[in-house]
């Protein structure tokens, strides 16, 4: 653990540092925005220092969850803007057989110590009437209105866990403040441009949150319980995943790339204004661009082992069927209970429609554009738009 604090605090001087200039064509930077990011920086440095300080805490009070077992973890990966949040939240309701980190975890409680401290305080609550529950609500509701329909956020639902990998400044959402750094950048590339001591410090990081998780949710009665993982910015990284979790299953989540890419830079619109990027007119929209050819180059071609594809129009259409044949792909099949939940979602996705304005990247984003840049996507299109496949992709590594 002080080897993983020494390179995140060493990151974060070096990052914070740097994103006061630009060496690349990004939109201009202001003196405002120098301002905000200082202001950023400074809010975030005691957040930073307390999940740090708690962090040591569990290895002096709860030094046994390094023996936590992390049993056949299911990872859903996909390219953003594929639906792998609907199946993530889709398949976290089956709480019988799994367990995932909520939002209130990731941002609040990386720590088994901030775990049992909001836990205690959460049951406290509840027993004088949940006045803080109440609260809780109406900020969220205020606070998060503005992802309504582009990322639904509330606390308690399932959300994505390379988050807890915040205090270690290797998230890639850190791409937003920290958009020239090449540590960001090998995030959205790692299993064939990060550094094998950089992957050994973050996988072991990583592991050990998972561990931390399963400790506090996963014992007792409950510790049969599988561990459920999402991140769409792990579509890089499932040859490094595969050899720090052998067993782990994995499901892919998979789009049209003409509708996956604009759905992505619309749904960044709020955090390159809040930091002042620009799309038009700069390089940040092709290196997006080329990131998303990565992902779908990679997952279609360099993937470990054998693994079940599910385009984002059959999870719309038939999520019951499509979570049914996922599970049935793993030799499972959902409980009556679940099933029961499946088809109350069946409605609920059929009705929802996103919020999200796509923005195209470019004047010139017509059908050759997308089929240029993303061949592998379309070689295979016919076979991944049949709906659910079991495929071996294949495994060739970079």
């Amino acid at each position: 653990m002080l080897a993983a604090f020494l390179f995140s605090a060493r990151l974060y001087v070096t990052l914070c540092v740097q994103s006061f200039s630009r060496r690349r064509n990004l939109g201009q930077l202001s003196w405002k925005g120098r301002c905000i990011r200082l202001g950023l920086y400074l809010l975030f440095l005691p957040i930073w220092v307390l999940h740090w300080l708690c962090l040591f805490l569990d290895e002096i009070l709860f030094f046994s969850y390094h023996l936590q077992e992390l049993k056949r973890p299911l990872f859903i990966l996909g390219v953003p803007r594929s639906g792998t949040t609907f199946l993530h939240r889709t398949i976290a309701e089956d709480k019988k057989r799994f367990t995932s980190v909520s939002t209130w975890e990731v941002f609040l409680a990386p720590s088994i110590v901030q775990k049992k401290l909001l836990l205690g305080l959460s049951w406290l609550d509840r027993c004088i009437g949940s006045p803080g529950s109440k609260l809780l609500q109406i900020v969220e509701k205020k606070l998060f209105a503005s992802l309504e329909g582009v990322h639904d956020v509330a606390l308690d639902a399932a959300e994505e866990d390379y988050l807890l990998l915040l205090p270690l400044m290797s998230c890639f959402i850190l791409f937003l403040p920290f958009t020239e750094s090449r540590h960001i950048w090998s995030l959205a590339r790692f299993d064939w441009e990060a550094s094998e001591k950089d992957k050994q410090c973050i996988m072991q990081f990583y592991r050990a949150c998972l561990q931390k998780h399963l400790f506090v949710f996963a014992r007792g009665k409950h510790a049969h319980k599988r561990y459920l993982s999402k991140n769409a910015a792990f579509a890089s990284w499932p040859i490094t995943l595969h050899e720090a979790f052998p067993d782990a299953e994995f499901v892919v989540c998979m789009r049209e790339p003409e509708k996956a890419v604009p759905s992505l830079l619309g749904s960044l619109s709020s955090g390159l204004d809040i930091f002042e990027l620009e799309l038009e007119d700069s390089e940040l929209t092709d290196m997006l661009v080329a990131m998303m050819a990565d992902y779908y180059q990679h997952l279609l071609t360099n993937f470990p082992k054998p693994a079940p594809i599910v385009h984002m129009d059959t999870l719309k259409s038939d999520i019951s069927n499509s979570v049914a044949r996922i599970y049935e792909y793993y030799g499972d099949s959902p409980d009556a209970e679940y099933r029961n939940k499946l088809e109350e979602l069946d409605t609920e996705s059929r009705n929802y429609r996103t919020r999200t304005a796509a923005v195209q990247p470019g004047e010139t984003a017509d059908n050759s554009f997308y089929r240029d840049r993303f061949s592998h996507y379309y070689e295979k299109e016919d076979a991944i738009r049949s709906g659910l496949i079991s495929t071996h992709l294949h495994s060739a590594q970079r």
